[in-house]
């Protein structure tokens, strides 16, 4: 009888019930901190009431006791005899009425002003701001009795003033006032069990707490809230010393119209909400018995489930490594012994498979080797026998015979090469490609690559510009294979790049590495295709308008060998080789070779020579005008409109790197032939324009 793995894995779940706690924890934690955080906030509010009834009532005791006393006869009388506020006697008699009545109120401010507003006496233990004084006490010589909060620079006070009238006549004020400070702040707390804090401006003027780290937060809260005041009270949060507070700011009840007097009523949140942290220990609890459980399930279901994908796995990396007969031991009846059975039978076809590659690259390996050692005999035949007629030698020929002579001549050319790619390519794959290592001249042989892709690109508009720059000097390397290799990306390079285009060769030493670039205008190629491009499988061509062509015609097919090559020389030198391109914007081929046996060129000190080792029969060379505009447009090819990336490794798969950027040399070339055209030298730089 099967058992479906699916009901294995329903039977042992456990993360639904897992994330059934969580969820519990969670819905827990918000709702009773939403309660207890609306239970604090309708709390703060009925304190705030309350301190507003209780201001309201300190008011009333004041204005009630300022009138008492404005309307006593001894109090008014002091303030009808003759003088004024500045005599000494008047000032003196007015002040010891004062004090007797003060002596009764014992308010924190006691002050008495003439019809004019000028203080004639304040015989209490403070004394009122000046600036504020005139705004109460001019009212009420008006006749208008007057109650407000009024604010020194660090005070607050509650303040009453009461016109004194003696025949009908305001004959001068009174003002008493209780300060707001710390004893009110501290009778608060008591009723309301909460901290209160009285402010001015950015002044503590009163307040029960006792850390400086939590006035300061008070503080910076009020001066960010303060502009949201206009409109009634605000609740905040303040975080300080590891508690979070709920803190009600509002102004205080007739602060005056200068305002900049609130108050701050807070209530921790940490203390009301400590039962819900002990629900919370008792959940997490919980929770962790619940891992454990879910821990030893899932043990078992390891055991019991994942045990068969190991032994799988298992046997998938020893089919890497050749072994297809690995024992899966899977007996089970259930999908997973299904997928083994399907699974040994697999490996089984991919052994076969394999097989028939391995020989299938044996004969191909093969093939190309003999097939390219047999052509080299005919080719070489009917090369000699062309060279014969064509010099004359077996007879005169007709213009007509020539031509065709020229065309054999061309094809057996090709037929050569092929038959030397084919050849080469066999030693890569063989690895059976031995190096020559010497020390050659680096400006010498990327001559030789240039020249050699040059005069395969007859009738072709594409400029090639040779920059070895002054100190590339030599390196041990084998001089005909690493020609070789440039010579085959420069083709490369002609071959994909439209008339009016060029290609870049430069040399440069980079951190014990010598970079050698190849850059062209071409019509460039996507990221996708540039993952295989050093394939010799893959060649990047349209089926459509498939041609082939021995002189590097535009967008033209050859084997397609040529860049795999290249690669293989590199490689086998422990050097490596990557491509940046993308779409109409050109390709930049880059290779770096190790050069730890490299050395200078010593000749450089001498000044301007002829690269050592290079052929006698050069061509002359057009030496091109300094145009900025297209070197600025091939030094920033690399960074600017290469974005597709891919480097090769040696001996191993190719991996994208990142491009560098291309430096330029300065050492002078020698003058060309007599007849060769010449205009403004551009030192160590070449324009090749291939022969038409």
């Amino acid at each position: 009888m099967r058992i479906w793995l699916r009901w294995k894995i329903l039977l042992f779940t456990v993360p639904p019930l897992l994330a059934v706690a969580l969820a519990a924890l969670w819905t827990v934690q918000q709702t009773v901190s939403a309660e207890a955080r609306r239970n604090i906030d309708a709390d703060l509010k009925r304190a705030s009431t309350l301190f507003e009834t209780k201001l309201a009532e300190r008011a009333g005791y004041l204005s009630m006791a300022s009138r008492v006393i404005a309307e006593d006869p001894r109090f008014f009388s002091a303030l009808t005899l003759p003088g004024t506020y500045r005599d000494p006697q008047v000032r003196a008699t007015v002040a010891g009425v004062a004090r007797s009545f003060a002596g009764i109120t014992r308010t924190d401010l006691f002050e008495v002003y003439d019809a004019r507003g000028h203080l004639i006496a304040s015989v209490g233990p403070e004394e009122s701001d000046e600036r504020d004084r005139s705004a109460i006490v001019l009212p009420a010589l008006a006749g208008r009795p007057q109650t407000a909060v009024s604010a020194t620079a660090d005070r607050h006070y509650q303040v009453a003033a009461t016109p004194v009238v003696a025949g009908r006549r305001v004959v001068g004020s009174l003002l008493l006032g209780d300060r707001i400070g710390r004893k009110v702040a501290e009778e608060l707390r008591e009723l309301t069990r909460s901290e209160v804090t009285f402010l001015t401006n950015r002044v503590i003027t009163g307040t029960t707490l006792d850390h400086e780290e939590d006035r300061a937060a008070v503080l910076r809260a009020l001066g960010a809230e303060r502009d949201r005041l206009a409109g009634g009270g605000r609740v905040v949060e303040i975080r300080t010393q590891g508690q979070v507070r709920l803190t009600l700011f509002d102004r205080l009840p007739e602060a005056g119209s200068r305002g900049g007097s609130y108050y701050a009523m807070q209530r921790s949140l940490d203390t009301e909400t400590a039962f819900l942290r002990e629900i919370q220990a008792r959940l997490v609890e919980l929770g962790i018995l619940g891992a454990i459980v879910a821990l030893l399930s899932g043990l078992v279901i390891s055991q019991r489930i994942t045990s068969p994908i190991r032994k799988l796995v298992r046997g998938a990396e020893e089919m890497e490594r050749g072994n297809y007969d690995y024992p899966l031991e899977v007996n089970s009846r259930d999908e997973m012994g299904y997928l083994a059975a399907r699974f040994d039978v697999m490996r089984q076809h991919q052994r076969a498979y394999v097989g028939n590659l391995q020989e299938i690259a044996r004969l191909k390996s093969h093939f190309l080797s003999v097939a390219s050692h047999e052509l080299r005999t005919p080719v070489s035949v009917i090369r000699g026998y062309n060279d014969l007629l064509s010099a004359g030698l077996m007879g005169p020929t007709t213009a007509a015979q020539k031509k065709a002579l020229e065309a054999v001549g061309r094809a057996a050319l090709t037929l050569h090469r092929i038959a030397e790619d084919a050849t080469r390519l066999a030693q890569i794959e063989g690895d059976r490609l031995s190096l020559n290592l010497t020390e050659h001249d680096i400006g010498a042989l990327l001559w030789r690559a240039v020249d050699m892709a040059r005069s395969e690109a007859k009738g072709r508009s594409v400029e090639v510009i040779l920059d070895t720059g002054r100190h590339v000097g030599t390196a041990i390397v084998d001089g005909p294979r690493m020609t070789e290799a440039v010579a085959n990306l420069v083709r490369n390079g002609i071959r994909f790049t439209p008339d009016g285009g060029s290609v870049e060769v430069n040399a440069i030493r980079e951190e014990g590495m010598l970079v050698i670039e190849v850059a062209d205008s071409g019509i460039g190629i996507s990221e996708e295709q540039a993952k295989g491009l050093f394939d010799p499988a893959v060649m990047i061509r349209d089926s459509k308008h498939h041609h082939s062509s021995d002189t590097l015609e535009f967008n033209s097919e050859g084997l397609g060998l040529g860049l795999s090559i290249a690669r293989g020389i590199v490689q086998v030198h422990g050097g490596t080789i990557e491509v940046e391109s993308s779409l109409g914007r050109g390709s930049r081929f880059r290779i770096r070779i190790p050069v730890g046996a490299a050395r200078l060129d010593p000749h450089v000190e001498g000044g301007p020579h002829r690269p050592r080792g290079a052929l006698e029969h050069e061509p002359p060379l057009e030496f091109a005008p300094a145009d900025s505009s297209a070197r600025r447009a091939l030094s920033s090819g690399g960074n600017d409109r290469h974005n597709d990336r891919k480097a090769a490794g040696p001996r191993g798969p190719a991996t994208r790197r990142a491009s560098a950027p291309t430096q330029r040399g300065t050492r002078p070339r020698p003058k060309g032939p007599k007849g060769s055209k010449r205009t403004n030298r551009v030192p160590g730089r070449k324009r090749l324009r291939p022969p038409r």
